[in-house]
């Protein structure tokens, strides 16, 4: 228990020099933080991760002034490097960006519209350049 409150007051002297309070959780007890809260003005305004329990963040998301979602962050092969993103705007989902082949470079681009999928936007060759694009507002337009 002194561990844990050690720990919680460690992150929060050192958030304090960056003017930023951070609370921790230790969801898992296991005595290490594996949940990050960045707080400004009574709101949580970052929450990261560690859902694997390995030390490193894997998800984050960040929150506007209203408590809505502005953008999520996932590290899903666990190499601590973020690899699937998603964007929000007013809180509905716009866009979600995906590195595919885990080489820390976007090669997948979902334009949405809530849950409805608009475009698709894709570098198979993983050179950074887009050779794929499937776009579906444009078919259901012409039908």
């Amino acid at each position: 228990m002194k561990r844990i409150l050690l720990l919680g007051f460690l992150a929060l002297s050192a958030a304090s020099l960056t003017g930023v309070p951070v609370l921790t959780n230790d969801y898992n007890k296991d005595g290490e933080p594996d949940q990050w809260y960045e707080v400004s003005d009574g709101r949580v305004t970052r929450l990261s991760m560690d859902r694997n329990y390995d030390g490193r963040i894997d998800y984050t998301v960040i929150f506007d002034s209203q408590g809505r979602k502005v953008r999520e962050e996932m590290d899903f092969d666990h190499d601590g490097q973020m690899d699937d993103f998603y964007f929000y705007e007013a809180g509905k989902l716009v866009r979600q960006e995906i590195d595919s082949n885990y080489d820390g470079q976007v090669d997948i681009w979902v334009y949405l519209d809530g849950m409805y999928i608009q475009r698709v936007e894709m570098d198979t060759s993983f050179d950074g350049i887009v050779d794929t694009v499937q776009d579906y507002a444009a078919e259901a337009s012409s039908d």
